[in-house]
């Protein structure tokens, strides 16, 4: 169905925005790479795609590092990406030459409500929302709209956040444990983060088999040219 089709039969612009056809409801959803090898055995394969997928730690645990890693997994494989920013965390000098993300910086308040507009429109297979330290309270409607859109339109969204809030609104969630490691010879220089990635819950496409469970527990190392 046409989107000039949806909007002559119900009348409103916003709810034809969301009527989805039914060839994409049917698409088999898969997952979405993470970009990070070791993200994708703990998750099952990466990011489950049209759902939502909480990433949560404080400051300097990696949040940051694996967004841009999503991104620039999504833009190599010829996708569209998205980020809303609450603070200004990209580099997109670290992104592929060539391909760019739709950027949107705004409030927290306005966070969710951008991240939903972005969906409906259609076409990006990742949308990352960063709400960075963020302490703006969200009801459960908007998660529960949040993930509604994200599986009409077989969208990945990954949702960062400080401290677990999404509960079972999230297919997946992954903790974050991290601490900056410095040079030791001369002047204490920045050389990277030491993290530690724990899933705390991931939805698989599969049972893996009894000799080879799934990891409960990564590390990862970014270096300051990740």
């Amino acid at each position: 169905m046409s989107s000039a089709r949806a909007l002559e039969l119900v009348g409103d612009p916003e709810i034809a925005a969301r009527i989805v056809p039914l060839a994409r409801l049917s698409e088999k959803r898969g997952r979405h790479p993470s970009g990070v090898a070791a993200l994708d055995a703990l998750l099952g394969g990466g990011w489950p795609r049209g759902a939502l997928t909480e990433l949560s730690g404080p400051r300097s645990s990696g949040r940051t590092a694996i967004v841009r890693a999503a991104l620039a997994a999504a833009l190599v494989a010829g996708e569209a990406a998205a980020l809303i920013d609450t603070g200004g965390t990209l580099d997109a000098r670290a992104l592929p030459t060539g391909a760019a993300p739709l950027w949107i910086r705004c409030a927290a308040d306005q966070a969710l409500k951008a991240t939903d507009l972005v969906i409906a429109a259609g076409g990006f297979g990742l949308v990352a929302l960063d709400l960075c330290d963020a302490t703006v309270r969200v009801p459960d409607a908007a998660w529960m709209r949040l993930r509604h859109a994200a599986r009409a339109q077989g969208t990945t969204v990954l949702v960062t956040v400080t401290r677990a809030r999404l509960g079972s609104f999230a297919a997946a969630a992954v903790e974050l444990d991290g601490a900056a490691a410095f040079l030791d010879d001369g002047p204490p220089l920045f050389s990277g983060l030491d993290v530690r990635a724990r899933c705390r819950r991931a939805a698989r496409d599969a049972d893996p088999p009894p000799d080879q469970p799934p990891p409960s527990c990564v590390s990862l190392a970014f270096t300051c040219r990740s």
